[in-house]
């Protein structure tokens, strides 16, 4: 009994002494922790209704933003291109059409819409579904010609340039091409034998332009594969030792517009439409272009919940490229320029700048924050955040888009109440963990950013001491 009631004295204690503390004093209480004596660190929140600082630390210092970077262009988003906007797709017949016999190219001309065949956005029409009842609609039987997806919208690279290359063969370093499918990702199981050659291998969906290579080393006890990604070839590549071993991982998929091809291809021989394609070197016949259909994306503010909550890069570079081939069709630009990056950043900037936001502070390389040239300073979110609070895009507002705290914060303020009425948008790298958010969730009253570089401790350690910082900020209000 006594060791329940001192327990229950010491939980007294803890709360009281939370409830006690000013902003500024929980701010300062983070902020000296011993691991972070080498960080840089800066923290920011922003009273706003006043639209003032009621506590701060460096609030004027650039850090790496990681995913925070997210926020950023899912509000100039939401602004530029509209909660209802939607990617369109369109796919054309390239040829003729008599007694049933469609004979031609069945076109897919990608416009970068990232959300195409998702296992993220499972109730959006499958475009796949689509072309195949378009076709029956139309009385088709027979298809005698090709079927070709057309990636050339951004070209060559598809990825950021600033993304380190180590990132590029991994699920979270998919790229942004023209004509994206199935998250751009492709699963791949391999085994390797005693030398570290390929023995088996296989991609599921199937990509029938990539291979798997091996330049691993033999090893009779050592396992460490690296991949990477061969963009000339295409291939994923595989380097590193290993012993004769099975392996099974998720990978980005470099030839996107090649598996919705093969996709397309088994729908068709599937569906009772007879398909005949023309022998080498024969030419496929001409004929007018119609559409067939004209697949639509769900709206933005389900594209953006999405990956606000899972993090997708690919989804968050996606709309600054959209943002970038905004600006490209407003000015009438005959090619779509290679720095199509740059130039949604800038529609970025120029967006937010607007809006009276001071964008000095904000270095922003890519729309994802997988760059480590991305940073801001807290003060920077702060005024966008605040400006975001009260600013609705038909109704909708940021806030209402981001996730609830939940278990994003370490144990500390998951165990606590209020993890349900925070949303918050985390962001980590190596040596970084970042966080910008609102309280309370549904009637936001403050807004706040914390963003750590360099911190010394574990990745658990510095989750939980935020997570406690904000028990320590909101507790009782």
């Amino acid at each position: 009994m006594r060791k329940i009631a001192l327990s229950l004295v010491m939980v007294v204690i803890a709360v009281a002494q939370l409830a006690a503390m000013t902003p500024q004093e929980a701010v300062n209480k983070f902020v000296s922790h011993s691991s972070l004596r080498y960080a840089s660190v800066g923290v920011q929140v922003i009273d706003l209704d006043s639209a003032r600082s009621i506590a701060s630390y460096r609030p004027e210092q650039a850090n790496i933003t990681a995913s925070t970077m997210k926020t950023v262009v899912s509000s100039a988003a939401l602004g530029l291109l509209g909660p209802h906007f939607c990617f369109e797709t369109p796919v054309y017949l390239d040829g003729t059409v008599h007694d049933g016999i469609f004979t031609g190219t069945i076109v897919v001309l990608g416009t970068g819409d990232p959300t195409l065949g998702s296992v993220f956005l499972p109730c959006q029409a499958n475009i796949v579904d689509e072309v195949i009842a378009a076709l029956r609609a139309r009385g088709i039987t027979r298809v005698e010609g090709v079927i070709s997806c057309d990636d050339n919208l951004y070209g060559y690279p598809y990825y950021d340039e600033d993304w380190d290359v180590g990132d590029l063969a991994y699920d979270y370093g998919a790229a942004v091409h023209g004509l994206n499918f199935h998250d751009n990702l492709m699963t791949v199981s391999y085994n390797l034998d005693a030398r570290g050659r390929v023995a088996r291998s296989s991609i599921t969906p199937p990509v029938p332009d990539v291979k798997v290579i091996s330049r691993c080393r033999g090893s009779r006890g050592r396992n460490a594969v690296t991949p990477y990604l061969d963009y000339s070839t295409p291939a994923l590549v595989l380097t590193g030792e290993t012993t004769a071993k099975g392996y099974r991982n998720t990978y980005a998929n470099p030839v996107p517009a090649s598996m919705l091809a093969d996709s397309l291809s088994r729908a068709l021989r599937g569906s009772g439409i007879e398909w005949v394609i023309p022998a080498d070197g024969d030419t496929v016949a001409g004929g007018a272009r119609t559409l067939l259909v004209l697949h639509k994306s769900p709206e933005l503010v389900e594209i953006i919940t999405s990956l606000l909550d899972r993090s997708d890069n690919m989804f968050a570079h996606a709309l600054l490229r959209a943002i970038g081939a905004r600006e490209w069709e407003m000015k009438s630009l005959p090619i779509m320029t290679s720095d199509i990056d740059a130039i949604g950043v800038g529609e970025v900037k120029r967006w937010l700048e607007l809006q009276g936001i001071d964008t000095e502070p904000l270095f922003m390389r890519d729309g994802s924050g997988l760059a480590r040239g991305n940073k801001a300073s807290v003060g920077f979110f702060g005024d966008m955040l605040t400006m975001m609070a009260h600013r609705r895009f038909d109704g909708v507002r940021l806030c209402d888009l981001m996730p609830k705290a939940a278990d994003r914060v370490g144990k500390t303020l998951e165990k606590n109440p209020l993890s349900d009425r925070i949303v918050i948008k985390s962001g980590s790298m190596r040596h970084v963990q970042c966080y910008v958010g609102y309280f309370p969730a549904e009637q936001p009253r403050y807004a706040f950013a914390v963003l750590v570089n360099n911190f010394n401790c574990s990745r658990a350690s510095i989750r939980d001491q935020i997570g406690t910082f904000l028990c320590n900020l909101f507790e009782g209000k």
